[in-house]
């Protein structure tokens, strides 16, 4: 997992301590809401909450987590650039953020319009599939959808997701068939994945844990830089030959461009400090997420940039398509 240590969140905290006064002094006097691109209950909602509380503790005001679903996750990141620049609302972006301005139109500019605030997740996924379908590695995998046309189908929880992006990856780098069925994040995909009517699902590393453990699922890979404790036999994507289809999954908090900088520092100060608590870090643990090391605001930027890039290529050279 990413390794990072409390002295470092403080070492990335500190500088902000000589932030211009006069924005931030004042900042916040009401409540803050916290948009998420995805439904209650999933990996996107839960990282929003576990990080939701701590700061609504050091900031002094509500910080309300408001899951907007829909639009591939570009209902509810389109209304930052429709919010005031002043810091009271927020998005939780995930990869998504760079990729769906590549799969379909988007009423803004992913770049621009958008001032991160601080990366707090990177999420680990397990490479699962339903009992019925004979396979038990990756290889074995891409061998069947290349002999079986049409026999597999995988749950998608949102066109431009990293879980999309890691299945289309797969398909177009090993030439195999696995169809794409979309579903409004993973929740409600689950019942027909492990009733059989899907045979491929990329899971947080808990859920896939407990059906696992069930025997309702069979794990194949995990998609992260070392294998699980939970899943100690389970190699990585890269251990089972498959680097190159690995895609990173982040989770960022961004407000709209343009929003004074001792406010985007003093919201980046609260989310360092959250991720120093020992219960949010224990609740994104559990959910199957690694703490990142501290990036700053504009370290946060370039990494969107790069990705934005990286991904809108591969879209392309793939032919990676928004719609199933």
């Amino acid at each position: 997992m990413i390794g990072t240590t409390r002295r470092a969140l403080l070492s990335a905290a500190a500088p902000l301590a000589a932030a211009p006064k006069g924005w931030a002094q004042a900042f916040p006097t009401k409540p803050m809401r916290f948009l998420v691109p995805y439904p209650v209950g999933g990996i996107v909602d839960i990282v929003a909450r576990s990080v939701a509380e701590p700061m609504q503790a050091d900031l002094g005001q509500p910080v309300v987590v408001d899951p907007k679903p829909g639009g591939n996750s570009t209902l509810a990141t389109a209304m930052i650039p429709q919010a005031p620049a002043d810091g009271y609302t927020w998005v939780m972006s995930t990869i998504a953020h760079v990729v769906v301005p590549h799969l379909q139109p988007v009423p803004f500019d992913a770049l621009a319009d958008f001032q991160p605030v601080a990366l707090v997740a990177i999420a680990t996924s397990v490479a699962t599939v339903n009992p019925a379908v004979p396979v038990k590695t990756l290889k074995e995998l891409v061998e069947y959808g290349r002999t079986n046309p049409g026999k597999l189908n995988y749950l998608n929880p949102g066109n431009g997701s990293s879980i999309h992006l890691s299945a289309e990856l797969l398909k177009h780098q090993y030439k195999f068939d696995m169809t794409s069925v979309p579903y409004r994040g993973i929740p409600p995909g689950l019942p027909d994945l492990l009733e059989g009517r899907l045979q491929v699902g990329l899971l947080p590393g808990p859920l896939a844990l407990q059906h696992v453990q069930s025997g309702k699922l069979r794990a194949l890979a995990v998609l992260a830089g070392q294998r699980l404790p939970t899943l100690p036999d389970v190699p990585t994507f890269a251990e089972a030959g498959f680097a190159d289809a690995q895609v990173m999954s982040w989770y960022t908090i961004a407000v709209r461009a343009g929003t004074p900088a001792a406010i985007v520092e003093r919201l980046h100060s609260s989310a360092m400090k959250a991720l120093q608590g020992t219960e949010t870090r224990e609740r994104l643990t559990k959910a199957g997420c690694e703490i990142p090391a501290p990036r700053s605001p504009a370290d946060v930027l370039a990494m969107w940039r790069a990705d934005y890039e990286r991904y809108g290529k591969l879209v392309k050279e793939a032919g990676i398509k928004g719609e199933s």
